[in-house]
């Protein structure tokens, strides 16, 4: 049983090996013939200078793009479930999205489900470094979107 495993996981590491070089050969081939992604002739031309500061900046960047990307929709997807703030807005801070939620006065209920959702995105995201903050606020509370949000939902 042990050798069998062995034999499977040195079996994958070698799969994994020979779809890598494939992958880098396909990149090779798109750069000669032109038709790479600028994103692509980016990466490679930088990696092909060995700049590591700027390597690593694309990496950040790639995974800031990765991780964003995920946890928008599934913050919204929460909230679909439930009745809508009156006016929701985001905006980005390096590793953190942030949330500006405004609520009817006194919906306690639906505070509750935006401290959820928020708990919920953070349970998944966090351990990779990304958060997602809430400022909720009450109509009665008169304040308006920051300028550098960016609306998702007004008000009605």
């Amino acid at each position: 049983m042990l050798k069998e495993q062995i034999n499977t996981q040195s079996q994958d590491k070698h799969k994994w090996f020979e779809e890598l070089i494939a992958t880098i050969q396909t990149h090779q081939l798109m750069l000669d013939t032109d038709t790479a992604t600028d994103e692509l002739k980016k990466f490679y031309s930088t990696a092909m200078v060995g700049n590591a500061d700027k390597l690593a900046l694309q990496s950040k960047n790639l995974g800031q793009q990765h991780f964003i990307s995920g946890i928008l929709p599934d913050y919204v997807s929460h909230l679909s479930k439930v009745k809508k703030p009156c006016k929701l807005a985001f905006d980005l801070a390096d590793t953190e999205v942030l949330v500006w939620a405004e609520i009817d006065n006194d919906d306690e209920e639906l505070e509750k489900q935006l401290i959820l959702a928020e708990a919920k995105v953070n349970a998944k995201y966090h351990n990779f470094g990304y958060d997602i903050t809430s400022m909720i606020v009450e109509k009665s509370d008169n304040l308006s979107i920051p300028s550098h949000y960016v609306v998702y939902k007004k008000g009605n």
